[in-house]
């Protein structure tokens, strides 16, 4: 693992938040305890840098979501939420960040987790961590993808690995993806390449589209 990575999720940081960075997770609906057992903690300065492999001045401040092995440990992959966002030169707003050239992972929150392994329980996926962590603190098998196109590595358009362990077979699979689904493109064909690939490992996938009631169409 990485060494700055297993010190950071060591005691010395266990339950470490500064108050902006627990304002912003409350702010997403999440409770303490769950933030707590999800090990959310902020990170030293100095040490973003090394956990992401590159830095930048425009970064003053992150915290990590360490993403949960299906045992009792935890994942070698980094996910940092960044402070403030930054934009890149191609226009779009960069507010979570992985180590540079990583693969995309499957963040497997503990809540829920006899649900998600479940086959007979519907499956719901969707973009971002906290976005499942809030949907499993709410009693649902959630797990998330980092953005529309985290359930494939590049240049492929199977599912990642980790995907196996899930009994995708006959499973209802509930896909939400972010609000700007039906306005933009990109994320539409994202979305439709993500269920024909569910729809090849045996799943059922449907396209839950949010805000309020819920409403669900076939992806």
């Amino acid at each position: 693992m990485n060494p700055s990575l297993a010190f950071l999720l060591g005691p010395v940081h266990e339950g470490n938040l500064t108050s902006a960075h627990l304002a912003d997770l409350r702010k997403s609906g999440l409770t303490d305890e769950t933030i707590r057992l999800h090990g959310i903690r902020s990170v030293p300065p100095d040490a973003i840098g090394s956990l992401l492999g590159w830095d930048t001045p425009r970064i003053v401040s992150a915290y990590l979501i360490p993403y949960p092995s299906l045992g009792d440990g935890w994942l070698d992959h980094v996910c940092l939420r960044l402070f403030p966002p930054f934009e890149t030169k191609d226009g779009s707003t960069v507010k979570y960040a992985q180590r540079r050239g990583t693969p995309p992972r499957l963040y497997i929150p503990r809540l829920q987790r006899d649900a998600i392994m479940d086959a007979g329980t519907p499956l719901w996926i969707t973009e971002g961590q906290k976005k499942a962590l809030a949907l499993a603190q709410s009693g649902f098998a959630a797990i998330g993808i980092s953005g529309v196109e985290g359930w494939h590595v590049k240049g492929s358009r199977a599912l990642l690995p980790e995907f196996s362990a899930l009994s995708l077979r006959g499973r209802t699979i509930e896909v939400v993806p972010d609000g700007d689904y039906e306005t933009n493109p990109d994320v539409h064909r994202a979305v439709c390449r993500f269920a024909d690939a569910l729809r090849e490992h045996g799943a059922c996938p449907r396209r839950v589209v949010i805000p309020n009631p819920v409403e669900e169409s076939p992806a």
